[in-house]
């Protein structure tokens, strides 16, 4: 599954996709908005079609997760597996923070996972200027960040944004990481003929 989603037409899917999504949203937003200056509330608390009631609080608004949503836990699972992994500072913690669907999609042992081809994109974290996160969904035992990373200035890197995914497996259980992509793919053109 991952795989596609890093294959360029997998990315293409994913943003018709999305900007279906997105239009559907405003179709909705509108509708429900223009039929409410009619009705008065009666729409509030009915749950738009492609929404779950979860998105909602009882007045019929969307709810937008918020960094406090997040478990503590996960945010340092998170932090520590951008240096362990990302960073490849620390592979073998690296390996303790993944989840059992990060390593089966890697298809690699522990001893191939020490070599540093994991299905976690490097990037350098020595030096890094800043780090920062975006919440961009929280349910229960499932959590999905936008990381953004500031390289050192020396780097000639730009700061890049990547989605975290982690996973916790039952109560009380670990936080563990179980995606990692970068949020922009850039297409590589074919080389030319001849």
């Amino acid at each position: 599954m991952i795989e596609r989603l890093r294959s360029l037409g997998g990315s293409r899917a994913l943003v018709w996709a999305s900007t279906l999504v997105l239009i559907a949203g405003v179709v909705a937003f509108v509708t429900v908005r223009l039929g409410q200056e009619d009705k008065g509330p009666a729409n509030v608390g009915t749950v738009p079609s492609g929404f779950n009631s979860e998105d909602f609080d009882p007045n019929g608004t969307v709810t937008v997760p918020k960094e406090s949503d997040v478990p503590k836990a996960a945010r340092v699972a998170a932090g520590e597996f951008v240096l362990a992994a990302v960073g490849r500072e620390n592979l073998p913690k690296a390996w303790k923070l993944a989840d059992r669907t990060m390593k089966r999609d890697c298809g690699c042992t522990y001893k191939q996972w020490l070599t540093g081809s994991i299905p976690v994109q490097f990037f350098p974290t020595k030096g890094l200027r800043g780090a920062a996160f975006s919440v961009d969904e929280v349910t229960p035992g499932h959590v999905i960040l936008q990381v953004l990373l500031t390289p050192a200035e020396s780097s000639g890197l730009r700061a890049t944004a990547f989605y975290i995914g982690l996973r916790q497996r039952g109560s009380g259980a670990p936080w563990l990481v179980d995606y990692w992509a970068p949020v922009n793919t850039v297409a590589v053109p074919a080389a030319p003929d001849g």
